[in-house]
């Protein structure tokens, strides 16, 4: 049953509260064995069904190496890092399954390979059923790459994933070396460039040093006048400016390409850094400029508190306060940096690759059109010097110019040819196959070993879940201790079947004919249980949760018990409702207990006379009496204690049998007279709700539960009592003296109090002691 049900009087503790539920779930399923079993061998044939009738399908695999190169330590890499957001190779893993790669695959295959997989008729299919039975992936912290296929046919397979890794590989090489043949080919056209503007110059100088015969065109005099000066520094700038233009073409025209092939673009950031300016690519990727200014001033105060440190831990010791308040600023410092390098990572894997490549595109663009404006600026600023110094030195002033043109000329020149020289043609990227497939005969698909797992975890699963199902639905309990535990009361004994006995008296008492059978040992364990009780256990009464649960048979039987161990019993049928004890003894229609109450002499003597001496050796038993039409008000009245007060002083332990705790009040008024209560249930035939109830009942009323007695625990539901229903408290006011069949074990027919009448305990009074011995009792006229 779920926790939910449970009062919240009597809920488990929550350091054993899992303990506990583990151990109710293994009960569960100790008893529901054929349950689980039976789903296991359900999903076993179902196993064997899939495994004998599913499709055999074949893998081959080939493994393959990617190398990075390069010393540009700022770029992604794909080498294994702690940082796993910089690596490509998720990039390249899935490159494999692309449908451009696979394109070119279905090139090299045969049709007779294809129509092994894939439905010739679809063609518009193909690349969507070779990527359900292609997968590749990377092998952990290496820079290997899986790649397999499963086919029908197991040289099919073989076929089809060489033709994946020629067609990755011929597409890795023409995207990686696309990029680099375009650079080449922009800065080629630049040297062309240059190469024919120097020959234009050098002709200019001949024809000019021809022109002015003596002069020497490569002297070495300094032009000292200001605005050849000018003219020369301009000259400088405007080379500077030309140098600058096509290195930011070249990168132009590189990330241009990149992005045409896809490539991954964040690896082109730092390219972009050094040509726009690494606060020019902060703004343009949505950084605060102010955030670049707190950086730098951050870096800058850790410097000065280091070398401040340095100087004090010469002659301070690290717990001087002047020295942890440096530490202090230098670890905030460097946190604040730690956080600035974090936003700037975050920031670049939050972009995608859709808008990085037109923010990088437009960065490059504005910063190329700025290079050329400032160069055509230069140009014409120097054009004018130039010719001022022209008109102010004539032809020698020609001739240093052509000089320093042609100078910054043939510079310009010799970067070009040794950036052509530096490139390499396969740059920073070798794919290539370490391990070809091969064919293998061996099915991989169906699995049988996946297949026994499958049956265990679904079987197990589905018949777990079907017997907690059905232990939820369950208002039974179905063992002592789940009662112990759900109820927090303690089981003092767990009492047989016992086969009904004829006749009255101590004919019916088990303990009285079989005192060493099973049932008698029960009783005994009952009773060294109530004698060793923290509490004085004098005066019980017994009680259960719904008619028919056997509390009148144990009751007679608890009480023959302690008549054996030597203690003078007296059991009381205190159920003036529904008799069952009086009955089960063959006692109906004697004097007993109403008349008691009901007279106007003292207990003293009034008792004596009606009660039955020696039913069983050493016990006496207090029949109901004739059944009143108040029982409530004649149990709560004073004689009540009176009498209990009395038999203290005659008897060494009295046993009183009352009605089901929760049907009527008698149960309550007489559980607050005596030491405490004792409840006797059958577990197969109460419900948890009526015992829960009861219980709840008797605790709220504070009536003391001295704990359990679980009867006919193994055995079938017997009939149940009959009497306590709808008319129970309609019953008539007398009685005709009856002799009903006797009660066993099996018939306990009884009935309880649901409501409590604050009553007094036994007070003292005035009551004479009967002398002992065998009183008759009278009988009813």
């Amino acid at each position: 049953m779920p926790d939910s049900f449970l009062p919240a009087t009597i809920l488990p503790d929550s350091t054993t509260h899992l303990v506990h539920a583990a151990m109710q779930f293994a009960s569960a399923v100790r008893r529901r064995w054929r349950v689980v079993a039976a789903v296991l061998i359900a999903a076993a044939l179902l196993g064997a069904l899939y495994f004998t009738t599913a499709e055999r399908a074949y893998s081959a695999k080939a493994e393959l190496l990617i190398l990075q190169t390069g010393e540009n330590s700022l770029s992604p890499t794909i080498e294994v890092q702690a940082s796993r957001e910089n690596s490509l190779m998720p990039t390249f893993v899935n490159l494999i399954s692309s449908a451009k790669v696979l394109q070119g695959a279905l090139k090299r295959l045969s049709p007779e390979d294809i129509a092994v997989d894939l439905s010739p008729e679809k063609p518009e299919q193909w690349i969507k059923q070779l990527q359900m039975r292609l997968s590749a992936s990377a092998v952990f912290k290496t820079n290997i790459i899986t790649v397999s296929y499963q086919s029908k046919d197991p040289a099919t397979a073989v076929r089809v994933v060489n033709a994946v890794v020629d067609s990755y590989l011929e597409f890795m090489r023409e995207t990686h070396q696309g990029t680099t043949v375009e650079i080449v080919q922009t800065l080629n056209k630049e040297k062309d460039d240059l190469s024919v503007r120097l020959s234009e110059k050098e002709r200019q100088l001949q024809d000019l040093s021809r022109t002015l015969g003596a002069l020497d065109s490569g002297g070495s005099g300094q032009l000292l006048h200001p605005l050849v000066e000018r003219a020369k520094a301009f000259n400088a700038s405007l080379i500077e400016a030309q140098k600058e233009r096509v290195e930011l073409a070249a990168s132009l025209a590189s990330l241009q390409a990149a992005i045409r092939n896809g490539e991954d673009l964040r690896q082109y950031l730092n390219a972009v850094s050094d040509a726009v300016g690494r606060e020019m690519l902060l703004n343009g990727l949505g950084f605060n400029p102010q955030d670049s200014a707190a950086r730098a001033e951050a870096e800058r105060r850790i410097l000065e508190d280091q070398v401040a440190l340095h100087a004090l831990r010469e002659h301070l010791g690290d717990n001087h306060p002047r020295v942890q308040q440096l530490l202090q600023r230098i670890a905030a410092n460097q946190q604040y940096l730690a956080g600035f390098q974090q936003r700037l990572r975050d920031r670049l894997s939050a972009i995608e690759a859709g808008e990085l490549g037109p923010t990088l595109l437009a960065l490059m663009r504005q910063r190329l059109a700025e290079c050329v404006e400032r160069e055509n600026s230069l140009a014409q600023q120097y054009e004018i010097a130039r010719t001022e110094a022209g008109q102010l030195a004539g032809g020698l002033a020609q001739m240093e110019m052509l000089k320093n043109d042609i100078a910054g000329l043939r510079e310009l020149y010799g970067g070009l040819v040794k950036r052509l020289t530096n490139i390499e043609l396969t740059r920073d990227l070798r794919t290539s196959m370490i391990t070809e497939p091969v064919e293998n005969r061996t099915p991989v698909s169906p699995s049988l070993s996946r297949t026994v797992a499958m049956v265990l975890l679904v079987g197990l699963g589905l018949g777990l879940m079907i017997v907690y199902v059905l232990d939820v639905m369950d208002d039974h309990f179905r063992s002592v201790e789940e009662i112990q535990w759900q109820l927090k009361t303690p089981v003092l004994t767990v009492v047989r079947e016992m086969a009904a006995r004829n006749g009255g008296g101590a004919a019916a008492i088990e303990m009285a004919q079989d005192p060493t059978g099973a049932a008698g040992e029960s009783f005994r364990t009952l009773r060294t249980a109530i004698a060793l009780h923290d509490e004085r256990t004098e005066r019980i009464i017994i009680t259960s949760a719904e008619p028919g649960d056997g509390k009148s048979t144990v009751a007679a039987n608890l009480a023959a018990a302690f008549a054996q161990s030597g203690k003078r019993t007296l059991l009381i049928d205190g159920d003036l409702r529904r008799p069952g004890l009086s009955t089960l003894l063959g006692l109906r229609g004697r004097e007993g207990l109403s008349e008691i109450l009901r007279m106007e002499t003292s207990v003293s003597d009034a008792a004596p006379g009606r009660i039955c001496r020696d039913v069983v050796p050493g016990l006496d038993v207090l029949p109901c009496g004739a059944r009143p039409v108040n029982p409530a008000e004649l149990l709560a009245s004073a004689r009540m204690s009176e009498l209990l007060t009395w038999t203290e002083s005659a008897y060494d332990q009295v046993i009183i049998d009352t009605p089901p705790a929760p049907l009527a009040s008698d149960t309550i008024i007489l559980g607050r007279m005596a030491d405490g209560a004792l409840l006797v249930t059958q577990p197969l035939k109460n419900t948890r709700r009526t015992l829960y109830r009861a219980i709840e009942h008797l605790r709220i009323l504070k009536v003391p539960l001295i704990g359990l007695a679980v009867n006919r625990l193994p055995g079938e539901e017997q009939a149940r009592y009959a009497g306590y229903s709808g008319d129970y408290y309609g019953a008539e006011a007398e009685e005709t003296v009856q002799m009903p069949p006797t009660e066993t074990n099996s018939e306990n027919r009884d009935a309880e109090p649901d409501s409590r009448t604050e009553t007094g305990e036994g007070g003292a009074v005035d009551a004479s002691v009967p002398v002992r011995g065998r009183i008759v009792p009278r009988r009813v006229a």
